[in-house]
């Protein structure tokens, strides 16, 4: 059983040969896993609306409402923009200002002190170059 597909285990084929992929893969359930930073709780207070009438209003359960908000949940472009016109805002005004910041420390992490030092300098060199402007 040579031709067996390349997700078959260790177990079945006897050795093990990672997928081309893999890295890429891993480095997208890496990007993933990471927080989004929602704003939904903020923007469902400011309307004095409880969860249930957020849920009722996207067509959602509330416990979904919860944990999407939460952000124990991945939510799905489908239910955020259900969320974000039952708000009557833009999709992209679910997001935390921070959700960037996040983005970029969460990379610096898996950054070896060489690279992130790197970072530092390119960082400081475009802060420069734009308050010369």
């Amino acid at each position: 059983m040579d031709s067996l597909s390349h997700i078959a285990t260790k177990q079945s084929t006897g050795n093990r040969k990672e997928c081309r992929h893999s890295e890429r893969a891993k480095g997208l359930a890496r990007f993933y896993k990471q927080s989004m930073v929602l704003r939904i709780k903020e923007l469902r207070k400011t309307k004095n609306w409880t969860q249930e009438e957020l849920a009722d209003r996207a067509g959602m359960s509330r416990s979904q409402l919860a944990m999407i908000e939460a952000e124990t949940r991945p939510a799905n472009t489908v239910r955020l923009n259900a969320i974000a016109a039952a708000l009557g805002v833009q999709t992209r005004d679910l997001f935390g200002e921070g959700a960037e910041k996040q983005i970029v420390f969460d990379l610096l992490d898996q950054m070896s002190a060489e690279d992130r030092a790197a970072i530092v300098r390119m960082a400081e060199a475009l802060a420069a170059k734009n308050t010369q402007k």
